[in-house]
């Protein structure tokens, strides 16, 4: 079962193309630290993925999602 914070992040790319770090933390009333975490545990088992967006990187939905 997912987290609550997990849920939030979740949610926003399900409805969104590929984001920054930055705007996960602004649209789904985290903080930086826990969007880092959700974004961590997530990419781990395949939900997310990151992808290098120039000097950043972007988070989309993973294939196991």
């Amino acid at each position: 079962m997912k987290t609550k914070d997990e849920l939030a992040v979740l949610t926003l790319l399900e409805g969104m193309k590929p984001q920054t770090f930055e705007t996960l933390v602004a649209h789904s009333g985290l903080s930086a630290s826990q969007v880092l975490l959700v974004v961590d545990r997530l990419s781990r088992e395949g939900t997310v993925v990151l992808r290098k967006a120039g000097m950043d990187y972007s988070v989309a939905l993973g294939s196991t999602s």
